[in-house]
């Protein structure tokens, strides 16, 4: 969903990330919310934006996920709440990742799979290592594909 929101308007991805709030005024040595009247044109902007950007949340969640994101009053607590929903934590990332670096260090042809079904397996675990920006050289991917092939 990350990619999803960058790709339409970066902007978005920065709202949800820097959570805006409501236009504040200074009073003295505090800062408090302006009243509605007091909105000048750049206020009522980014008002609008944050809620272009809840509707867009809103709008490409389950209704599982709609449900549980519906008591959060701005983007980014809707999108912590999916984060934590989803286990997008650095500490899961690092797990799966560990799980995925074994399954290509032990991927082997199973038995009575042809090539393509074979190779689809395999592009499997490297695009998902890939979407957690691990990568291996070509080399050790093709000596990898090659060690998988039944002996003969």
């Amino acid at each position: 969903m990350m990619l999803f929101i960058q790709a339409n308007d970066l902007v978005v991805w920065d709202i949800i990330m820097d959570d805006p709030s409501i236009p504040l005024k200074q009073k003295g040595e505090l800062s408090i919310p302006k009243s509605k009247k007091e909105w000048n044109e750049e206020d009522r902007r980014s008002i609008q934006l944050h809620a272009n950007v809840i509707h867009t949340l809103f709008c490409t969640l389950s209704l599982e996920e709609y449900n549980r994101a519906l008591s959060c009053s701005n983007a980014k607590e809707i999108w912590d709440k999916l984060e934590v929903t989803h286990e997008c934590t650095s500490q899961v990332n690092k797990s799966k990742v560990e799980i995925l670096t074994l399954n290509y260090e032990a991927f082997k042809m199973k038995p009575k799979e042809d090539i393509k079904a074979m190779s689809n397996q395999f592009t499997i675990i490297i695009n998902r290592l890939k979407s957690y920006r691990k990568t291996y050289p070509n080399e050790e991917v093709a000596r990898n594909m090659l060690r998988s092939l039944p002996k003969s």
